[in-house]
């Protein structure tokens, strides 16, 4: 029997029974929902043995912007932000926060020179930034949809900071490949990487004409798990960091409890 995701806990692989392993020779279907190059990105890293179906629910598109003036802090809490800036300018020199390792990197290969690491959240960047206090405006290169108002949070908090919003994040409907596999018997994994694509998600899985997927819902944090609503699972896994390396292990864990014992890995 599914169970409605409303009714896990937070941390729901806890005090559980373990996840039903896979019957017969099939593997599980991998289903990525987040943007394409992020997507195959993501895909490349996990070497996932079955079948693999990328169906963007959302495309970033960038706006065209000013870039901030010398004398200003950057703020990146998004590989997109990063290539909003890297797009409309040269300059490489302002001092640069990113909120992750993922947002670091890709600033790093963008050819920006003076970085720091915000430790993995939105709430560990504005501790982090309130802790430094920087003397300089701070700009945030954000989405149009945010769930934290990093600006706000930080001019509440004494500095100065304001937020321009970089890029789009447009909703894609669920392609053929996606719909066929959700709609057919047999074990599907699907990862969501915020909360509002899992809000997407969670729309267009409910009009769905006849769901028979067996899911299993990994989610990037509880916020992003939340915004399933609707959604019925058969387990529930929510990332122990809200970040690449977090979704890449917590795939791994779900993959060891339902890869048939015939494949071993």
């Amino acid at each position: 029997m599914q169970l409605p995701l409303g009714m896990y806990p937070h941390n729901p692989t806890r005090g559980r029974d373990p996840i039903p392993r896979a019957m017969g020779a099939m593997l599980p279907t991998l289903l990525l929902t987040r943007p394409q190059a992020s997507a195959e990105d993501f895909a490349k890293q996990a070497q996932w043995p079955g079948r693999v179906v990328i169906s963007p629910v959302m495309k970033v598109v960038l706006r065209q912007i000013t870039p901030p003036a010398p004398g200003c802090g950057v703020v990146f809490t998004s590989q997109h932000g990063v290539r909003a800036v890297a797009e409309a300018t040269q300059r490489r020199d302002w001092p640069v926060w990113c909120v992750g390792p993922g947002t670091l990197a890709a600033a790093r290969a963008a050819g920006f020179v003076d970085l720091r690491g915000g430790g993995g959240t939105a709430e560990t960047l504005i501790a982090q930034l309130c802790a430094a206090r920087p003397m300089l405006e701070l700009v945030h290169f954000s989405g149009a949809h945010v769930t934290t108002d990093l600006a706000g949070r930080l001019n509440a908090a004494g500095l100065r900071a304001r937020a321009v919003v970089s890029y789009d994040q447009l909703e894609q409907r669920l392609n053929a490949d996606a719909r066929a596999c959700l709609n057919a018997p047999g074990n599907v994994v699907l990862l969501v990487f915020s909360p509002r694509s899992a809000a997407l998600l969670a729309q267009q899985w409910r009009e769905l004409p006849a769901q028979q997927a067996r899911l299993h819902l990994i989610a990037i944090s509880a916020a992003a798990a939340q915004r399933l609503d609707g959604v019925f699972a058969a387990s529930m896994c929510i990332a122990q960091t809200p970040d690449q390396a977090g979704m890449l292990a917590a795939l791994g864990q779900v993959q060891a409890t339902l890869e048939p014992d015939q494949n071993p890995r």
